[in-house]
């Protein structure tokens, strides 16, 4: 029996687009079509599709308002939705994410990316409803047969558990009842603080204890809980005296909510952030300079004939290239600076926290900029090939708090262009859209 194809519906006013997409997504979508935000709408009501590639500029119903009313119908609130659009600005896309937009695609259309972003789009949809199946699972279990018991006597430092909290632990039954002290040895030391705090707060304004956090399972390794309890008894003094509660074993769900942490702000292959993270990042760092009176830096990469690589041993060599170019650029810059992937061969890095006087903040990307192009042109095992590549480079530096994000990201793949037609394996300046320098 043939898997069934997930269903897209294609929103765009052009013709073109749509053929575009269609050839493309065909062989591993079911793919829908509407020219006209209203002819989308009217389709998906008839059969809710998977997820809704919509155009943002479109006349007499624009995405935007196409999206709104998708959310108000409660049959595909939830479909995800990912915008095609010609605009970068940050006010879109802003818009687009009050509305729970999935992602944007600009075109023109890089239809690697375009599939590989919707791939990316319905895992996530799978991994949240696979969250939502685990609660219910937990839920069930925890109505039907009872969950990791305790019952802590405050006033003599005693707990004591039911059988299957020592089950969840892989404890035996000696930790059926054992001091407090035993219990918070367990407690994983960076939640022990959080785990603490929570109790003293139930315990002084009879309000409910609950917290998640790590403990100590008997094999060793630690494993996510949920815990929840309450003040049963106090003394003559209204000091509590008795606690009970019960913790479930939420590891899945922790584990599912990091893979859509991961599949939402880095690249899968190299595991460094993407492109919505590092915007995120430059935002923050650009906000820190007018703070903190400092500049940073954007130095742009580009692997200089990274298409011959894959085009003469295959994607699975140019991939095995590019997760070591990711940790060598890791390797030459602080804790501090951030390292990611945008797509291709194609990698940024952002500096902070550089001197406030341009000519030693440019001094000192450049010495970085130099180190990187060094760390790069070392040869790369792949295999049994030992392939040799170089990187074009481009430096720009910001630091003013009205500089727009796009811009500089634009400045510094400028730069790296010019590096490219200086002869590559190089390193370009360009200042405020005002001059390319080599560095």
């Amino acid at each position: 029996m043939q898997p069934i194809k997930p269903r897209i519906l294609a929103i765009d006013d052009t013709p073109g687009n749509l053929f575009t997409l269609g050839t493309a997504l065909v062989s591993e979508f079911d793919l829908e079509i509407a020219t006209s935000g209203s002819q989308g709408l009217a389709m998906a009501r008839k059969s809710v599709p998977d997820l809704i590639l919509l155009d943002i500029m479109m006349p007499d119903m624009d995405g935007l308002e196409t999206c709104r009313r998708f959310r108000e119908d409660p049959r595909l609130a939830a479909v995800p939705v990912i915008f095609l659009t010609a605009l970068t600005g940050v006010e879109s896309e802003m818009a687009g994410l009050d509305l729970g937009v999935a992602d944007y695609i600009t075109k023109p259309f890089n239809l690697d990316i375009v599939k590989l972003r919707i791939r990316n789009t319905l895992r996530l949809v799978s991994l949240n409803r696979e969250v939502r199946a685990s609660e219910e699972r937990m839920r069930f279990v925890l109505e039907a047969t009872g969950d990791g018991i305790w019952d802590w006597q405050i006033d003599i430092d005693q707990i004591s558990h039911n059988e299957a909290w020592c089950h969840m632990l892989g404890l035996d039954s000696s930790f059926l009842h054992h001091p407090i002290a035993t219990y918070v040895e367990r407690v994983h030391p960076e939640d022990l603080a959080a785990v603490e705090e929570a109790l003293d707060y139930s315990a002084q304004g009879n309000t409910k204890f609950t917290v998640e956090y790590r403990i100590r399972h008997g094999d060793g390794h630690y494993l996510w809980v949920s815990d929840t309890g309450q003040v049963v008894d106090r003394d003559r003094d209204g000091k509590a005296s008795r606690m009970v509660g019960c913790i479930k074993n939420i590891d899945d769900r922790r584990r599912s909510e990091a893979d859509i942490q991961r599949l939402a702000f880095f690249d899968p292959l190299t595991e460094l952030p993407n492109r919505r993270l590092l915007m995120d990042r430059l935002q923050q760092a650009i906000i820190r300079n007018v703070r903190n009176n400092t500049r940073g830096a954007l130095l742009f990469l580009d692997m200089d004939h990274f298409k011959q690589l894959n085009d003469t041993h295959g994607h699975a060599m140019g991939d095995a290239m590019l997760i070591q170019v990711a940790g060598r650029l890791s390797g030459c810059v602080r804790e501090q600076d951030t390292v990611a992937r945008l797509g291709g061969d194609e990698f940024v890095v952002l500096l902070e926290a550089l001197p406030a006087d341009a000519v030693a903040a440019t001094n000192s990307a450049k010495m970085v900029g130099e180190k990187l192009l060094g760390a790069l042109n070392s040869p790369y095992l792949l295999g049994d090939v030992i392939h040799h590549s170089s990187p074009s480079i481009g430096l720009t530096l910001f630091g003013r708090d009205n500089e727009n994000i796009d811009a500089i990201l634009q400045r510094a793949d400028q730069a790296m262009y010019a590096a490219k037609e200086g002869g590559r394996n190089t390193l370009r300046l360009l200042v405020d859209g005002e001059r390319l320098g080599a560095a």
